[in-house]
């Protein structure tokens, strides 16, 4: 029907350059929860400062 040649599209890198900034992120978010868990002892600091402030 169509006499046009399907052609892919170049959007291929930037799919992986998204994947990548996605798992950089999520690595980064987890080692700060992480890293809080040891300092703070709770996954963020201002969870017990909202908690007293609440109460």
């Amino acid at each position: 029907m169509s006499d046009r040649p399907t052609t892919t599209p170049d959007s291929d890198v930037y799919t992986v350059l998204l994947i990548i900034a996605s798992i950089v992120t999520i690595a980064g978010t987890v080692y700060l929860c992480v890293r809080s868990q040891e300092l703070f002892g709770n996954w963020s600091p201002f969870v017990k400062e909202a908690l007293t402030a609440i109460s």
